[in-house]
């Protein structure tokens, strides 16, 4: 598969997952979009293990959709550039997989109402493993890597930083961070980048 495809094909699933938000008029609202699979703020599942993949794919509404959306097509597509889909997605579902169990322990502790949803925490895990797979790679001329890596420590301070906001999920965000931390190590590289 060509670079960036299997990106294109996570986007698509989240346009259609907000599809399904319109046509069940759940924009907006907590309570429906926990109907939908959203993660409770309580921080129990009560063996909806589904959630945890579910979560990712809803969003509380547009602008929140199209923010996650295009930093996904900007860094899923670079990962995907620099290491083979199968482990670009690895990278993904465990930062997906790390976000909600680092949001559902944090809930858990301190529990509140509402609902947690997005593909943050995945966005923030490819950002963690591009960050990291451009220090493993040695095939770019240098001032193009120096490059890339600014604007990707810039990413993710001003990531963080707006995850500092209220009612944005900084558990969802470090979760994912951890999770691509952890895979990008061992993420096989493209020969030709």
């Amino acid at each position: 598969m060509k670079p960036g495809t299997g990106t294109i094909i996570l986007v698509a699933a989240l346009l259609a997952a907000f599809g399904i938000e319109l046509a069940s008029h759940s924009v907006g609202n907590e309570a429906l979009l926990l109907k939908l699979g959203a993660l409770p703020d309580n921080g129990e599942l009560h063996s909806q293990y589904w959630r945890l993949a579910t979560y990712s794919l809803l969003h509380l509404n547009g602008t929140h959709l199209l923010v996650n959306a295009m930093l996904l097509l900007w860094i899923g597509r670079i990962v995907e550039s620099r290491v083979n889909i199968a482990d670009a997605s690895a990278i993904y579902v465990s930062s997906v997989l790390c976000s909600a169990a680092l949001i559902l322990l944090v809930h858990h502790l301190y529990p509140k109402t509402g609902a947690t949803m997005g593909a943050s925490g995945g966005v923030f895990g490819l950002l963690a493993a591009a960050l990291i797979i451009s220090y493993r790679q040695k095939a770019e001329p240098l001032d193009r890597q120096s490059r890339l890596r600014t604007l990707l420590w810039i990413a993710l301070l001003v990531g963080l930083g707006i995850s500092l906001l209220p009612g944005i999920s900084m558990a969802g965000h470090v979760g994912g961070l951890i999770g691509g931390a952890v895979v990008a190590p061992v993420a096989r590289l493209r020969k030709n980048v």
